[in-house]
């Protein structure tokens, strides 16, 4: 009978403790999903080519904390402005091969580059910029630069798809040397990470065109 007796309350103990492991526990929650810029700090931006626009993917730039609160100085309202019409461009010269071409390198990067001028225009906003016009193919720039440029490389890549690709490659080319200048000639951390995110972008849109080059 005391063996039986021990037997038993040895089960009632064990029943006890499977109860506690398999209801004592609660739902095991996964760690809450990273915002946008998580790890790059507040403007973590898809600008890889892969056509992600303005809140693709639920994902909007944003810009790093002013930190400088002295007024811009005339070379860096003139490298915004200058930086915001350029990709204005770059957008307006991919979308139109994009309807003449069937490959779809042209139209990812057209909504790369919507992302771009919006990643710009977020410093035109924050900078009280508002008031500074920015052309568009249909308008015509507003820059004489970006003008010819447009006109220059419209003609060139409209005369075959060799030619659009070359042409938007010498748009990225041209885009990195003036983000290149642009980063030179300021010291504030909000506009070089925008300039820097446009350049990396630009990198990776400029390896999309050489590959579709053969080069």
């Amino acid at each position: 009978m005391e063996t039986k007796h021990w037997g038993v309350l040895a089960g009632a103990i064990i029943l006890v403790i499977l109860l506690v492991v398999v209801f004592g526990t609660g739902p095991v929650t996964p760690a809450q999903n990273a915002g946008p810029g998580a790890g790059y700090g507040h403007e973590q931006v898809q600008s890889a080519g892969t056509g992600a626009g303005p809140g693709a993917g639920g994902i909007y730039p944003t810009l790093l904390p002013l930190t400088d609160t002295t007024p811009l100085t005339d070379i860096e309202t003139a490298y915004i402005i200058f930086m915001r019409e350029e990709e204005q461009m770059a957008h307006d010269l991919y979308a139109r091969w994009a309807g003449s071409y069937t490959i779809p390198v042209f139209s990812n990067i057209a909504d790369s580059e919507t992302m771009h001028a919006y990643e710009v225009q977020l410093l035109i906003d924050r900078y009280g910029l508002s008031d500074k016009r920015i052309g568009t193919a249909s308008s015509g720039y507003t820059d004489p630069v970006i003008q010819s440029l447009h006109d220059s490389l419209a003609a060139h890549g409209d005369t075959s798809l060799n030619g659009a690709l070359e042409a938007g490659l010498a748009i990225k080319d041209r885009d990195i040397a003036d983000l290149d200048m642009a980063i030179a000639n300021t010291t504030r951390p909000d506009i070089i990470r925008v300039y820097s995110n446009l350049r990396q972008g630009s990198e990776n849109h400029r390896s999309a065109f050489l590959r579709q080059l053969g080069r």
